[in-house]
């Protein structure tokens, strides 16, 4: 039994060298996978990278190029050199830049090639974007705070233009146009670059609030540029306003004139203030009215103001852009109603005495106890020398119909003229009565 056992491995090693090695299964076997090509760092900079994986090594890579709007190939590309990664999933990069005629974004199809022989043809999902680049260099917005005193803005800056094609930095084309947006609202402004590229304006800050200024250079063709913003944020100054008088009268359906100066705070005292608003408003619950003037050059301003009621008017600077809203200065305006005495009689009794009435109309209101009275008035020839011989206090009569009121007197003489008064006040004007004339019996 032992015997036979070394006999049959004998046999098994002679059968073994006289057919060579026993072949094994073969490992599946994968092509090269593209991931992605385009562009290396700035898109000026003419590099066109690789980004690849792969089962085994990548040992070879070629590039072909294609315009964007044809199908000839206008450039072929195998020199790279590993950038990151390893040769298995890495970037590959070609070792100079590219110098194509036109600026483009190309179309990339890639042939990958690895260690166990797979190759594949892929078609790249991006472009290579072989553009020129526009960098801003000394940006400045001065000043970033403007206030009242200092509402103009300045912007400058330079610009340079790096071209794929020739490899160069150089300033953009004299007369370049550069649009910028500022904090106004509306279009850009926009300003020219000299022969080294530079820019300047000036804009008067108007927006009433904060915002962003940022310029872009106009370019031709393909092109990209890196923003820059700058944030320009106003400062508001103290105001005040000072009136010519705190106490105004009119009569009803006459306007009064509200006048005054009104003040900013400058940088070491208060200034006039021109060309700002100011209001003057009376509000309540019988009505309202208002008059927003306008200052002039000497801070000065003067508006009318139309008030159905008296009142106490509140006159204040208004909020802008630069200007804080001012505290409110108050101004008492009398406004005295319109009065009128109607159907005025005059009667004899007995013993010279005098029977007077008529009615007082003094609109949808009655006057106070302290004004709410008529004076029975005589006069020899109805035209001077009017004195006071009775006083009588109106009822409270329908507004419509007027307060009646009534008084019996002696007559001073034999005949004479009689008229009723209203005397009025601040709140209410005068009133007369037609003249009547009486001859005893």
């Amino acid at each position: 039994m032992r015997r036979r056992s070394m006999l049959l491995a004998c046999a098994s090693v002679t059968a073994g060298l006289l057919l060579g090695p026993v072949p094994t299964a073969s490992a599946a076997t994968t092509a090269p996978e593209l991931v992605v090509a385009g562009g290396y760092g700035e898109l000026s900079s003419g590099l066109l990278s690789v980004t690849a994986r792969s089962d085994s090594a990548v040992t070879g890579i070629t590039a072909h190029l294609y315009a964007s709007d044809s199908s000839e190939e206008v450039a072929t590309v195998s020199d790279f050199r590993l950038g990151s990664g390893s040769d298995t999933d890495g970037r590959w990069v070609t070792t100079a830049p590219l110098r194509l005629a036109e600026l483009d974004t190309y179309r990339v199809v890639v042939d990958l090639t690895d260690a166990d022989g797979d190759t594949s043809t892929t078609q790249s999902a991006t472009g290579f974007e072989y553009w020129r680049t526009a960098e801003l260099l000394d940006f400045e917005v001065t000043p970033e705070h403007p206030d009242h005193s200092h509402q103009q803005v300045s912007v400058s800056g330079r610009y340079t233009i790096s071209d794929p094609r020739t490899g160069l930095t150089t300033p953009p084309a004299t007369d370049s146009a550069v649009q910028i947006v500022t904090s106004n609202w509306g279009d850009p402004v926009s300003a020219r670059t000299d022969t080294d590229g530079r820019f300047a304006l000036s804009y008067t800050h108007t927006y009433d609030g904060a915002g962003i200024v940022s310029p872009q250079l106009e370019l031709p063709g393909p092109s990209s540029q890196q923003g820059a913003t700058a944030y320009v944020s106003p400062v508001r100054s103290t105001t005040r306003v000072l009136l010519d008088t705190d106490e105004l009268s009119t009569v009803e359906g006459e306007p009064v004139t509200v006048s005054g100066r009104a003040e900013v705070m400058g940088e070491d005292d208060w200034e006039p203030l021109a060309g700002a608003t100011v209001r003057a408003l009376w509000d309540s619950d019988s009505g309202a009215a208002a008059v927003r003037p306008v200052t002039d050059a000497e801070g000065r301003f003067s508006g009318e103001l139309l008030m159905p009621r008296s009142g106490t008017v509140q006159v204040k600077v208004l909020g802008g852009t630069y200007l804080d809203v001012s505290g409110e200065e108050p101004l008492r305006v009398s406004v005295a109603r319109t009065t009128s005495i109607g159907s005025f009689t005059v009667t004899a009794g007995t013993n010279s005495r005098l029977t007077a009435q008529g009615r007082l109309y003094t609109g949808e209101s009655t006057p106070s106890d302290a004004d709410n009275k008529v004076r029975i008035q005589y006069s020899a020839d109805g035209a001077t020398g009017w004195t006071t011989v009775t006083t009588v206090v109106p009822g409270f009569g329908d507004p419509e119909e007027g307060s009646l009121f009534q008084g019996t007197f002696t007559a001073p003489a034999g005949q004479g003229h009689y008229r009723a008064y209203f005397a009025g006040s601040a709140d209410w004007q005068t009133a007369y009565s037609e003249p009547v004339f009486v001859q005893l019996p």
